[in-house]
């Protein structure tokens, strides 16, 4: 089982597919099943080829909505791996806003920072960076939140999208009982 993150989809809104429309597109693309999580472009999928199914489902995406912004699969015991190997412990404090998990595509590399990376705002730490997922912290000191998915896109020059610690602990609930 894999989770498919949207970059920018919110379900109904302009620009975005129903939710029927994005389940239908990844069920003709080639998926065996499809769960819709929440309305952010997350979802469920079982395929054999996930990435395939998710390449295929972009046309029928664009021509029903006109979205056509990236998509990122990861497998549902990746995220499970590093959500349980838990390694926001130590890093929050009375200045984090969210703890999120960052998924990108990076077209030059992945991050090289140190770990753990703090830009020059003070309002992203970036604590763990594996395999196209990146662990960060978002303050929001001075009205407005850090993103980590702007960091990570400027860092490695390909797209990135996030989802918060607890969005990922529902969705690997709903995995399990799916």
């Amino acid at each position: 089982m894999h989770a498919v993150f949207y970059r920018s989809l919110n379900l109904g809104h302009r620009g975005s597919p129903t939710r029927e429309q994005f389940e239908r597109s990844l069920l003709e693309a080639g998926a065996q099943r499809v769960k819709s999580f929440q309305t952010n472009g997350t979802a469920l999928i079982v395929a054999d080829d996930p990435a395939c199914v998710v390449s295929v489902a972009a046309r029928t995406l664009t021509q029903c909505s006109g979205y056509a912004d990236a998509a990122l699969v990861k497998s549902v015991a990746a995220l499970r791996e590093v959500l349980d190997a838990d390694h926001f412990t130590g890093h929050t404090d009375h200045r984090t806003y969210r703890e999120t998990f960052t998924f990108f595509d990076g077209v030059r590399r992945e991050p090289t920072w140190s770990l753990p990376w703090t830009n020059a705002r003070d309002d992203v730490v970036v604590i763990h960076v594996a395999s196209g997922v990146a662990l960060g912290i978002i303050r929001k000191e001075r009205g407005t939140a850090g993103s980590v998915s702007t960091e990570i896109e400027k860092e490695t020059g390909g797209v990135a999208t996030s989802r918060t610690k607890g969005t990922i602990e529902r969705l690997l609930r709903a995995a399990e009982s799916w």
